[in-house]
């Protein structure tokens, strides 16, 4: 049973929450894991996680997966350590100050094997003032379905130079999920996406919209 296996649906993600909720609002001490080892093990990295000012919702939520899943006490003891690893990685690579919602989005694409460096690019070529989380997703998204990490970030970046909109970052990765699933390549499915969005940004109906009023976009 393979603990560090990226949970494939959203309902998964969404009742990991909100049973590790109430977790939360108690303390760890009611996780319900049976192994003495395990749950004392768990509890210091969750312990460990706050002091150093890390979510520990994620933390908490992984520990409860793999008592769902019964993995053994090992692979949850591997699984919360490994994750506490990542989310401390992610802060620093989003510096200054990333949210927790942040934090966990850029353990996940580490997870999903999105190179470090690459999370430091797509917080870099996002607004500052923006949070980076639905980037992350779609990135993490794309590399999870198989496309390269360094063609994803490509083609990402590219679209948020020429000023795609969240929405439309959102959209991409949400078509390419669909392409894939009704049978086309990830590479390809990405490659069309991608050309689709760029023909809106290089249009001329799209330059007029961002032209400031009573202005017209250079020809």
């Amino acid at each position: 049973m393979n603990m560090h296996r990226r949970v494939p649906t959203l309902v998964a993600l969404v009742l990991a929450s909100v049973s590790a909720a109430p977790l939360l609002a108690q303390g760890t001490s009611v996780l319900p894991i049976a192994d003495v080892k395990t749950r004392s093990a768990v509890q210091r990295e969750i312990a460990r996680a706050e002091s150093k000012g890390l979510p520990t919702q994620p933390l908490v939520a992984k520990a409860m997966e793999g008592v769902t899943k019964q993995a053994t006490g090992e692979q949850i003891r591997d699984a919360v350590s490994s994750l506490a690893k990542r989310l401390e990685q992610a802060r620093a690579l989003l510096a200054p100050s990333p949210s927790a919602a942040e934090v966990a989005s850029g353990a996940d694409a580490l997870r999903a094997g999105v190179p470090a460096p690459m999370v430091k690019k797509i917080r870099a070529a996002w607004p500052a003032d923006q949070s980076v989380v639905m980037p992350l997703d779609v990135m993490t998204e794309l590399v999870a379905r198989g496309i390269p990490a360094s063609r994803a970030l490509e083609r990402l970046t590219s679209l948020m130079a020429k000023g795609a909109t969240p929405s439309q970052i959102a959209a991409l990765g949400s078509s390419v999920q669909s392409d894939v699933a009704a049978g086309l390549a990830p590479d390809a499915a990405l490659e069309v996406r991608a050309r689709g969005v760029m023909s809106l940004l290089n249009s001329p109906a799209a330059g007029a919209s961002l032209a400031p009023t009573g202005q017209r976009p250079p020809r």
